[in-house]
């Protein structure tokens, strides 16, 4: 049973629809979240951080309506802070330094969205606040962190990634809110659908929410549902085990190499909306299918899916056809999929094979007189720009881990890698009879 912390008293009073529905019923301590569980469970690190009250910044990466936001506010409420947000995309220093000011002696949360956008003079600014306690940083982002924010940030922070929501914990959250917001013991059929629409991202299952009950009031139907879902290119149905089923039948119908198979189950799925989960398997089947065999040809793929989601149905129908198409009549090579699981299988017992000490990391001063690192030959400054020196650990040299499919591209592709070892070690390639092969790997099997 959920605790009733609106931040409204009264019910389906007019002064109710001023604010996004997600934000009247935005949860307020850690016993209402969702989600997350990998995080905020009994035990989980994230949840400690905020139990023990240990003033540490995070940042949270990860989808859209997952609950990064919803996070800065509990902690803010379990902390007994202030609350603040800034938005890196939009916001200026003036602003920032307007916020900093409002708190001249005491310490605050800081949510700060889009904190990938952070400018560096804004950085610079930021940053003795962070070291002196100031302000207790949350990050927001939907971008990687380690790939997009500076050193000096993210070695200030805790790092934390959230997932998509399930859609029975977006169901919590549906029928939390038809009964504090609008008086209404929302149908569980009804809730499950509408929490489908959200695709793990509960913001847009809460606004498909307000949206029909506005339309419908308590008359709401799972027919609505599913018309409004199909109308707005929503996926009302993806945990439906049907709809798996024309999932798998179109992957493989394309690994089958039957295009016509994988045109039809394709459609199917489209015309349920769901041209998220086409894309995700585009993008993967074009390195799990197609490997080396055609690289071009996978990166024409990936183009495709990609332009699919910017353009968003119907349009972007004939986008994931062409890609499906190519993809169901090209060549087939697993090649790259065995020889990085050869390579794993030594990564295991990385600490048996010790590094040459000049690949070590050398941007600390003094690296190079007490671990080696860096010490190494300039490529550029070598014949043909490439540094003859070893690169592998001594008991790896001449351990092979790549072996070509019979295709024509990846046999021009082998040549070159038998000759660039030979060039590089000044010894004679010789294949590797030794290694464990693969033959029956299944990438979706742990």
């Amino acid at each position: 049973m959920f605790e009733n912390t609106s931040l409204f008293n009264s019910k389906n009073t007019k002064s109710n629809f001023k604010q996004p529905l997600a934000d009247k019923i935005r949860p307020q301590t850690l016993k209402e979240l969702v989600g997350q569980k990998h995080l905020l469970a009994e035990g989980k690190p994230l949840r400690r951080i905020i139990e023990k009250r240990i003033p540490t910044s995070l940042i949270l990466w990860g989808p859209p309506g997952t609950g990064k936001t919803t996070l800065a506010h509990v902690v803010a409420n379990e902390f007994q802070y202030p609350f603040e947000k800034f938005n890196a995309s939009i916001e200026n220093k003036a602003q920032l330094n307007k916020i900093l000011n409002s708190h001249p002696n005491e310490s605050f949360v800081l949510l700060l969205d889009e904190i990938h956008r952070l400018t560096k003079p804004i950085q610079d600014f930021l940053l003795p606040h962070l070291e002196n306690g100031h302000v207790l940083l949350i990050g927001a982002t939907t971008e990687n962190p380690i790939m997009s924010l500076v050193p000096a940030i993210r070695s200030r922070c805790q790092i934390f990634e959230f997932h998509p929501l399930e859609t029975k914990e977006i169901e919590k959250m549906i029928i939390r809110a038809a009964n504090e917001a609008f008086d209404y013991e929302i149908p569980l059929n009804v809730a499950h659908l509408i929490a489908n629409t959200g695709n793990g991202d509960v913001r847009t299952a809460l606004n498909v929410l307000e949206t029909l009950f506005a339309m419908y009031e308590k008359e709401l139907t799972t027919d609505q549902v599913k018309e409004f879902s199909r109308q707005q290119h929503l996926n009302y149905d993806k945990d439906a085990t049907q709809h798996y089923d024309y999932l798998s039948a179109w992957r493989d119908s394309i690994e089958g190499s039957d295009a016509d198979a994988a045109l039809y189950y394709l459609a199917v799925l489209l015309e349920a909306g769901d041209l998220e989960s086409v894309v995700r398997s585009l993008k993967d089947m074009s390195a799990l299918d197609l490997g080396l065999a055609d690289s071009e040809r996978s990166i024409q793929v990936i183009t495709l899916a990609n332009t699919a989601l910017e353009i968003g149905l119907p349009r972007a129908s004939t986008h994931v056809a062409m890609a499906t198409m190519l993809l169901a009549v090209s060549p087939r090579s697993d090649s790259i999929m065995q020889a990085y699981r050869r390579a794993a299988a030594d990564a295991k017992n990385a600490n048996q094979h010790p590094m040459p000490g000049y690949l070590r990391d050398s941007h600390y001063k003094g690296a190079d007189k007490l671990r080696g690192a860096g010490i190494m030959k300039n490529m550029f400054a070598e014949p043909k720009k490439i540094a003859r020196q070893p690169y592998l650990p001594a008991d790896l040299i001449g351990r092979h881990y790549y072996e070509p499919a019979p295709n024509k591209n990846e046999q021009t592709l082998y040549y070159q890698y038998q000759k660039l070892f030979e060039y590089i070690y000044g010894k004679k390639f010789k294949k590797n009879d030794n290694l464990t092969h693969f033959e029956h790997f299944n990438p979706y099997q742990e």
